[in-house]
């Protein structure tokens, strides 16, 4: 293999590094500290949310929705549905327990801790999924060792890619 190769072999590691960062940012689970505002049932189908503009063409499904507030920010959406036995292997089943103890909490204005995947997009109406739901202090922690192990086995294997392939070039110039 030529030297030509080098710089593409770099940006290669750096679009997969940048591409396999960006999937476990989604599917790695996080913690926010939010009080809950409200809690809503929407029926939708393969289009979204079933409305006068989008009649059921399909098979349908009910999606909780969670509404939170945090101090002096916006109101953040989360979404609450089970995933069963299928990806991300959460093998959550209990969406309608989650959606009971956040109405619960919803009338006691008190603070909820949310484990959650995934990310808020609004142009695409995406909304992380919760997971969990629990009581909390104010100062309670939202730092996740699950995710930040991940993270840094994810930075060590990008790491050492990047070692071995700068090695490999290096041993083809001195070859040269």
């Amino acid at each position: 293999m030529s030297l030509r190769f080098k710089k593409p072999a770099f940006i290669t590691l750096g679009l997969i590094a940048l591409l396999s960062g960006l999937w476990l940012d989604y599917y790695l689970p996080e913690h926010t500290i939010a009080t809950i505002t409200g809690v809503e049932v929407k029926r939708t189908d393969k289009d979204g949310p079933i409305n006068q503009k989008n009649p059921a063409d399909g098979p349908t499904t009910d999606v909780y929705y969670i509404y939170t507030e945090r101090t002096g920010e916006k109101i953040r959406v989360f979404r609450n549905e089970d995933t069963g036995w299928s990806w991300p292997f959460y093998f959550k089943f209990n969406a309608a327990d989650v959606q009971a103890k956040a109405k619960s909490m919803e009338f006691e204005k008190r603070l909820a801790i949310m484990t959650s995947y995934g990310w808020r997009v609004n142009m695409f109406s995406w909304f992380p999924n919760v997971t969990k739901i629990e009581s909390t202090e104010p100062d309670a922690s939202t730092w996740s060792f699950f995710r930040w192990f991940w993270f840094g086995i994810w930075a060590l294997a990008m790491g050492k890619a990047a070692v071995a392939i700068w090695r490999y070039f290096e041993r083809l110039e001195d070859e040269q």
